[in-house]
């Protein structure tokens, strides 16, 4: 049984919400076809899932990719791609309450088909607002950030700076660092993981930043796919292995230092082979990840507060193969 009783999905993006709510999730199954669920209290009790009505209509009705973060007035917002790739947005009208309308097909004057990957990120709280990403079939990164702290989005698109030369890239992920300041991950046509971060908390985009560092950002192993979150030391990335499918894991050990735990070696958390990962961070300064597994089951795990450790187990478990497998 999948967490929470989860439909089968093979797309996952997650979401801090400010308020009282904990984070929400979105899923995407086979078929296109939007779910998300969140959680009731920070910590607490989850909704059911709800499907692609859930914040009334006028919804993309076929999601080809999604990414959700965290806006500095504390309200979460949602980006989908739909089967044509066209960009939709929908965002909280307050801090963990009720939903406005969508925006698109082609949000922000985004062309169609322009993107097949998305990122965003929280960043402050001294910033103006959040930041997003597209990752173009070109494999360049494109850019778009908040303009104030209501809400209101930069009126065009700008080309990521600072490409590392004779790279393509292939996925693409953000977080905050704990101190405000953002960071931006990306993993190449080789599988191999680049990383970036602002130099100001309070820097306008697309100004601010240092140069990529990479390939194999801080001896990361070869990765398929990566996510991110805000944790109570600082960021958290998580990526699933080129070989076996096993998630590995890194961690800033201070809020924006240059002070990392280092990528554990092995099957992070006795987790699941997995192909699709989420992370978000949560009011009470804990994380929660949730991955799918190669068995097509959704699992999650989460820190506990008030300390944040980690639970022990994930839910539901995962499955070991028996003798005869």
């Amino acid at each position: 049984m999948a967490w929470q009783n989860a439909p089968l999905l093979n797309k996952l993006t997650s979401s801090h919400q400010g308020g009282n709510k904990g984070p929400q999730l979105w899923g995407v199954d086979f078929k296109g076809t939007l779910h998300t669920i969140y959680q009731k209290t920070p910590g607490g009790e989850w909704t059911d899932w709800m499907g692609p009505d859930w914040a009334g209509p006028g919804y993309p009705k076929q999601v080809y990719e999604l990414a959700a973060a965290q806006q500095v007035d504390g309200r979460a917002v949602l980006f989908i791609l739909d089967m044509r790739r066209d960009l939709w947005c929908i965002s909280q009208n307050s801090p963990g309450g009720d939903w406005g309308g969508w925006q698109g097909p082609g949000w922000n004057g985004a062309p169609r088909g322009w993107f097949k990957k998305l990122a965003a990120t929280q960043q402050g709280p001294r910033a103006v607002g959040a930041q997003m990403w597209g990752l173009t079939d070109e494999n360049t990164i494109i850019g778009c950030h908040q303009t104030t702290r209501e809400g209101h989005w930069f009126q065009g698109w700008y080309e990521w700076p600072g490409h590392p030369p004779n790279t393509q890239f292939i996925e693409i992920t953000g977080a905050r660092q704990g101190d405000g300041r953002a960071a931006l991950w990306a993993l190449d046509t080789k599988l191999q993981l680049w990383g970036m971060g602002q130099k100001w908390a309070n820097e306008t985009p697309p100004g601010g930043w240092e140069p990529w560092t990479g390939p194999n950002w801080l001896n990361s192993p070869r990765l398929r796919n990566i996510a991110s979150c805000e944790g109570k030391s600082g960021a958290y990335i998580w990526g699933i292995g080129e070989d076996e499918y096993r998630i590995f894991h890194n961690l800033q050990t201070e809020p924006g230092s240059e002070k990392w735990g280092g990528w554990q070696i092995g099957d992070w958390m006795n987790g699941p082979m997995s192909y699709e990962l989420t992370a978000a961070g949560n009011v009470n300064g804990c994380a929660q990840l949730w991955a799918i597994s190669l068995k097509q089951v959704l699992h999650s795990i989460a820190e506990t507060p008030p300390n944040c450790f980690w639970e022990m187990t994930w839910n539901p478990p995962r499955r070991r193969p028996s003798k005869d497998e």
